[in-house]
Parts: C-alpha cells; sequence; structure tokens
C-alpha cells in the first residue's frame, strides 16, 4: 500500500493584487519544487465546503479529512481545546478564545492584542474560577488564542459569539441562541465571568509592563465558538489507515486528535513565521515506516494574510518550497499540495474563493499544468471538486478503494 501525505498549507491562496501586477503571492513567489510537483501530477481547483461558502478552518479540515461538517461540526472550542491538551469531559462546552484589547470603553481596539507573544501569566489565576457552580478553565494557547472551557451541571452551547470579528465596537453580550433554561444559564455564567476576567487581566502587572512599552495590552477574553465534543468515528475506523498529524498550532492537533490521530510535539514547530519547517518535514521522515497517512500542516500563510502582509506571505511561501523539495526523495507516496481555504491580503479575512490542490504520485494520470497557482490549477485534469471528494480520490490512489456495486 502507498502512503500518503496531505500538506495544507492553511490560508495559502489569495486574490490579484494591483500593487503587484494582479498577481497573487503564489503567482509571484519562486516555488521550483511546487512547480517540479505539479508538473510530475494532476492538478484542479477545490471548494472545501461549497461553491460560494466562505470555510473556516475547523470546518474546512473536517471536510478535507472526509468528514462532512454538516453533520459533525458542533463548534470551534472542543477543537481548541483538545489541541492545547485540555482533557474534555462528557458536558463540558469549550469556546475558541482571543485575548483581545479594549479601550476604557471596552471599544475593541485589537481582537489579537498585537499578536501577543504568550498569554500563560495572564490566564494562570483566572483557571479555576467558579461561577454559580460552574468551574471555568482556561488555558493559553500559541500568541493571542486561548481555550475555554465551562465544566459543571445545566450547561448548553447554545449560546452566541461574544467576538463578531470586528474591531471598533463592544464585545456582544453572550445570548441563548435556543429557548432552554441550560442555555440561559449557560449565557449567565459567561456573562458574569467575563468582566471579572476583565478587571483580572486590565491590573495585571504584565499588561501594565505592555503599557509602558507602547505595547498592547491582552486584557479582554473574546470567546466564540461554544461547543461539546463531538461523537464522530476514528480516521483508522473509517480508512483502516493508521494515521499522524505534523503541526504547531492547537486547533488542526484538536481536530486530529478527535478524529484519533497521533499528535506528537514536533520541536520548534510553532505555528508561526519561525516555525522549523525542516524539523517538521523529517519528522514525516522519521516516521514513515509507522503510518499510513501523514497530515503536514503549515499555519503562518494564514497569519500573513489575515495581517495583510502580501510581501510577508510571499516570502513564506518561498520558505515553504525550500523545506517540500525534501519530500522528493520518498518511496511509494501520493503528496498532496492544497489549502484549507483562501485569505486574501487584501481582505484580511478568509474568502470563499477556492484553493488550488496538486496530487503527485508515481502513476497519477499528470496533465500539462505547469505551475502550482490559483490560476494555473484551475487548467488541471483534476477538475473542480469539494473538500468531501478529496479522501476518496486519496483512498483511491492508494489502492485501497471498496468497488460499489458488482
Amino acid at each position: 500500500m502507498k502512503k500518503a501525505i496531505l500538506v495544507i498549507m492553511d490560508g495559502l491562496p489569495d486574490r490579484p493584487n494591483v500593487n503587484f501586477d494582479r498577481k497573487t503571492p503564489l503567482e509571484v513567489a519562486k516555488t521550483p519544487n511546487l512547480d517540479k510537483f505539479t508538473q510530475m501530477g494532476i492538478s484542479g481547483v477545490m471548494d472545501t465546503i461549497d461553491i460560494g461558502v466562505c470555510p473556516g478552518s475547523d470546518t474546512a479540515h473536517l471536510a478535507l479529512f472526509g468528514y462532512d461538517p454538516y453533520s459533525y461540526y458542533t463548534g470551534r472550542g472542543p477543537f481548541e481545546a483538545a489541541g492545547i491538551d485540555m482533557d474534555l469531559e462528557a458536558g463540558d462546552v469549550a469556546f475558541r478564545t482571543n485575548i483581545g484589547t479594549v479601550d476604557e470603553d471596552l471599544k475593541i481596539i485589537d481582537r489579537r492584542a498585537g499578536r501577543i507573544d504568550d498569554c500563560t501569566e495572564l490566564l494562570k489565576d483566572l483557571n479555576g474560577t467558579v461561577i454559580d457552580g460552574v468551574k471555568i478553565l482556561i488555558k493559553a494557547g500559541l500568541q493571542h488564542r486561548a481555550a475555554l472551557v465551562l465544566r459543571g451541571e445545566n450547561l448548553s452551547p447554545k449560546v452566541s459569539d461574544g467576538d463578531l470579528h470586528t474591531e471598533g465596537i463592544k464585545p456582544e453580550e453572550i445570548k441563548p441562541t435556543d429557548n432552554t433554561t441550560e442555555a440561559e444559564f449557560t449565557a449567565n455564567v459567561l456573562n458574569k465571568f467575563l468582566p471579572i476576567a476583565h478587571k483580572h487581566l486590565k491590573d495585571h502587572p504584565y499588561n501594565i509592563e505592555r503599557k509602558k512599552n507602547n505595547l498592547l495590552p491582552g486584557n479582554y477574553l473574546l470567546v466564540r465558538g461554544a461547543g461539546m465534543v463531538p461523537k464522530i468515528p476514528t480516521f483508522r475506523d473509517k480508512y483502516g489507515l493508521k494515521s499522524v498529524c505534523i503541526a504547531g498550532a492547537g486547533l488542526y492537533k484538536g481536530i486530529a486528535k478527535i478524529v484519533g490521530m497521533d499528535t506528537p510535539n514536533i520541536e520548534n514547530a510553532t505555528g508561526k513565521a519561525d516555525t522549523d519547517l525542516i524539523a517538521k518535514i523529517d519528522a514525516i521522515k522519521e516516521r514513515y515506516d509507522d503510518y499510513d497517512f501523514f497530515f503536514l500542516h503549515i499555519k503562518a500563510t494564514d497569519n500573513f494574510g489575515h495581517d495583510g502582509d502580501f510581501e510577508g506571505k510571499t516570502k513564506f511561501i518561498e520558505k515553504i518550497d525550500k523545506a517540500l523539495g525534501k519530500l522528493f526523495d520518498l518511496k511509494d507516496a501520493i503528496i498532496i499540495f492544497t489549502s484549507d481555504h483562501s485569505t486574501p491580503c487584501s481582505l484580511k479575512a478568509h474568502s470563499a474563493d477556492n484553493v488550488p490542490v496538486t496530487i503527485f504520485a508515481d502513476d497519477v494520470r499528470d496533465d500539462d499544468v505547469e505551475a502550482f497557482t490559483e490560476k494555473d490549477c484551475a487548467e488541471g485534469r483534476l477538475g473542480h471538486i469539494k473538500g468531501m471528494n478529496l479522501m476518496p480520490i486519496i483512498i483511491d490512489l492508494m489502492g485501497i478503494s471498496e468497488i460499489f456495486g458488482a
């Protein structure tokens, strides 16, 4: 059986930029290795959820792994919590959390507190707070990210987000999204806790020091994506494959954990632009005999898109390309290069634009596509697929698909 390596370059695709000759970062970047894989493979474009649907990173990855997000997605919170090694129990409600900056009038100045480096000290004393019998667990993730978990009786994930992805406004009051007493109770617990957390963060010595250094303080918890752990078949039960996730950012490790992939910690895999891509490639090679399916996630392309940094995104794509060249010598490998969604620098947000996909294998039906770009891949023989189509294609190329019919 062949091995499969799924390379997800998060938020990679972009839109033409008038300041760069109407090209995208992927078109401007020098990518000889990705282009070589493309010339030897089959290419196309993909809507990870559906045409015109703007994917979240979580729903997109579920679809790429072959899990219908309309059936299995329960909110981002559980994936974030699992990804930073929080042990979730039945009945827990988890939230994805940003440590943001608000002014004296509680208007949001920055949803990421200037991409604050680490929030561990800020959050330490909030962990374990009890409100109305509900224990509140909170743990720092990468940079401004954290996960918040409510543990207790009579809780519900049916509550609204406090974070509307918008700056210059006040955080939203948490409200129940159905008429149950559990949802109302859960919203009330959060609405009591968030002002307490704000006062604690506002007065924290770490933030006072940041302000002295003209840095934005991380003084407010922006919560969203409430959910409980979904009931979901494991990747091995679904496909019969032993799988491993090579990633630095918590969300993607969390999704992988919940579907049963192994998630080793890779030294210096940070989920940021300084991540050690060579170490991640080496981690695949070191485990190549032990697994059937490898999920390699690369995050920083998305970060540059959200920051509107066209040149930074271009340079990081070139860094990725150099590292991916080390995959050429793997034997019996099917390597899939794609993304979970587009993050155009002009938008600084996700878009519903489709993503390029190239599948490289010794015996794949190749085409005439010469370069791995949004425009070139659209001309490929693979055509226009959806995210849920990808795993069946991979399974077939691995030689383990089942015949439908006689």
